[in-house]
């Protein structure tokens, strides 16, 4: 019996990565292209059709659902109850790396964006201290300098919080 490695890698972030038999990489693959298609679980996707301007369009379309970007900051469309301040913060650092092209995000700014969006948190290096010990985030710097970024696993959580809020086409 031959096992087999794929790994593919989405322009939204969402990654794939399967070993195994061809039957099983083949079966678990189609269903994660399933969940990109539209109509699924993460709407604003359409399977690609080739191209980066194809791509692009694709991963614009799923922001705009979801983030709304204010004089170069950038919040959350909708505030729910089913996502706390933790996740909206992945969510606008996952917003921050693919809209933005910024892997690193100030705390500074993190905050205001979160505030924007109707969060309060009081104290943003103890709302985040969980994501971090669990690998979904990471920071760098000290008091006033530091800065967050997204992990893997950070956006995967991300664009898992954002399935239950995210409204539906």
């Amino acid at each position: 019996m031959t096992n087999y490695k794929l790994r593919l890698k989405d322009p939204s972030g969402a990654e794939f990565e399967a070993e195994g038999t061809a039957e099983f990489i083949l079966a678990e693959k189609n269903s994660f292209l399933a969940g990109l298609a539209p109509g699924s679980a993460q709407p604003g996707f359409r399977p690609a059709t080739g191209g980066a301007a194809d791509a692009e369009d694709r991963l614009t379309g799923f922001w705009d659902k979801t983030i709304t970007d204010k004089g170069g900051l950038l919040r959350l469309r909708f505030k729910s109850p089913e996502i706390g301040a933790a996740e909206a913060a992945l969510i606008l650092m996952a917003a921050s790396r693919a809209l933005s092209r910024k892997e690193d995000l100030s705390a500074i700014t993190l905050s205001k964006a979160l505030k924007s969006s109707g969060y309060e948190p009081d104290r943003l290096d103890r709302l985040l201290s969980k994501e971090i010990r669990e690998g979904r985030a990471t920071a760098s710097g000290t008091k006033r300098n530091r800065t967050y970024r997204i992990t893997q696993k950070g956006l995967e959580r991300a664009y898992t919080a954002m399935k239950k809020v995210a409204p539906n086409d």
